[in-house]
């Protein structure tokens, strides 16, 4: 039985590990940290009655690469799927508008949707439908000089409701950067698979546990079930390779030589890691950059919303997550988070400043008056969820394949075509497991 070493475990690491041992290979997963599921995960603390997310995070129904994974491990469905696709909004003149997909084929449920939203204006429905139908069919076709978002939208002539409602919180939450540098295929891409597959593709899916409770505990039974190992606690100090074979030192001075190994670990790691060898690849991920993603978590001292997630247009706060809907949470009053995308102008405000500007959002939104007692508030930081994705950094994400035979990358800033989030994570894991697999199986043939 070929031996295969993969180093992560976020759920790149995870998709490619257990996908791997299905298909009969003893895998070994190591993971630095004591748990799974890298930035994906959720926390407490003594100064805050409830768990909180390191981010909140959707799903959506076009994840499919997600959907595998969770499906291998046998996951119970811990999810809430809104299908057809509503979204919904507070504007900063204390209105509720919504857009509400039909229970009709793909994409006839988003064109109802569109002609009946009290969300846009006649004339922005109109060039919102025409813009999206731009994203209908593949291969894409736009003008040399559109190549960010931003561009495309003033191609288009969206009018203020569409940017304010639609393409800004999307754009910030699909790529987290802002629409001025976002490249137009990464977001082209996710249009085209929420919105032309099949309905379903665009449901909302929501966690109804917090994120470190969403199936990961059952990893090292998978692999061991199969020949494998996780191995926490385990990072790596030292990579040494040559045309022939690989030698890996852990910090607890362990060594391994595997038949094949998978680095599923952030850019800045591998950067770090990668023996001093000729290719530049390696080397040219810190210009990859971060993008942080803020939340601030409030337990307020009663309900003031009912949906399980709704938008703040023009807010510095774009989304809020119910986590009573959520997550059916039973605690006193009423638990939000509140997260903000593409947030590099929010990232170095003290704690007490974001949970204000949180608030102040809120209360814009709301009926006159409305009062918002505060019971608990905490604030998480991802400094480095994603990488910045532009059209200087977009050459600079590295394939599969390297260029030894036996050595694989995968991670959500590997070259998928997709942006920095848990499906293309997902992609990028089974990727490497296909051409992990095919390298071993033409090896032993």
């Amino acid at each position: 039985m070929s031996r295969v070493l993969v180093i992560g475990g976020g759920f790149a690491g995870v998709a490619a590990a257990t996908a791997l041992a299905e298909k009969g290979f003893a895998v070994e997963l190591l993971e630095s940290r004591g748990s799974l599921g890298g930035r994906v995960y959720s926390a407490q603390t003594p100064a805050f009655p409830a768990p909180v997310d390191n981010g909140p995070h959707l799903f959506m129904g076009c994840y499919e690469e997600t959907w595998k994974l969770f499906k291998r491990l046998d996951t119970p469905d811990v999810f809430q799927r809104i299908d057809p696709m509503t979204l919904t909004w507070l504007t900063t003149d204390r209105k509720k508008v919504s857009l509400r997909c039909a229970p009709l084929p793909a994409p006839f449920h988003l064109a109802w949707g569109l002609l009946t939203t009290s969300a846009f204006s006649w004339s922005e429905k109109v060039k919102l439908t025409r813009a999206l139908m731009r994203f209908s069919k593949k291969p894409f076709s736009f003008p040399a000089d559109v190549r960010t978002v931003e561009r495309f939208v003033l191609m288009t002539e969206q009018g203020p409701q569409a940017l304010e409602r639609f393409w800004i919180p999307l754009c910030n939450a699909v790529m987290n950067v802002p629409m001025d540098i976002a490249p137009l295929e990464g977001l082209a891409e996710v249009l085209h698979r929420v919105f032309f597959g099949k309905r379903s593709d665009s449901s909302l899916v929501l966690a109804q546990k917090p994120l470190s409770e969403l199936g990961f505990s059952q990893v090292g039974a998978y692999l061991e079930k199969r020949g494998g190992k996780l191995r926490v606690h385990e990072g790596i100090q030292k990579f040494e390779v040559s045309e022939k074979s690989f030698t890996l030192t852990s910090r607890t001075e362990q060594t391994y030589q595997t038949d094949a190994v998978i680095w599923a670990v952030p850019p800045s790691s591998l950067s770090a890691l990668w023996p001093n060898d000729g290719w530049a690849g390696p080397q040219n991920l810190p210009q990859l950059g971060k993008s942080p993603i803020l939340s601030v978590h409030l337990i307020l001292s009663r309900p003031i919303l009912t949906e399980p997630l709704v938008g703040l247009p023009e807010g510095r706060f774009e989304w809020v997550f119910n986590r009573n809907a959520n997550w059916d949470w039973k605690g006193q009053g009423q638990y939000l988070s509140l997260v903000a995308s593409a947030a590099e102008n929010l990232a170095k405000l003290s704690e007490k400043e974001l949970v204000d500007i949180a608030l102040e959002d809120l209360r814009d939104r709301l009926p006159e008056g409305t009062v918002l007692e505060v019971l608990h508030a905490k604030v998480t930081r991802e400094m480095a969820a994603t990488f910045v994705w532009t059209q200087a950094t977009g050459p600079l994400r590295l394939p599969c394949e390297t260029p030894y035979p036996f050595v694989f990358l995968a991670g959500d800033w590997t070259d998928t075509g997709l942006p920095a989030t848990i499906e293309g994570a997902c992609l990028s894991g089974h990727r490497a497991a296909e051409k992990a697999a095919a390298y071993l199986n033409k090896r032993g043939a």
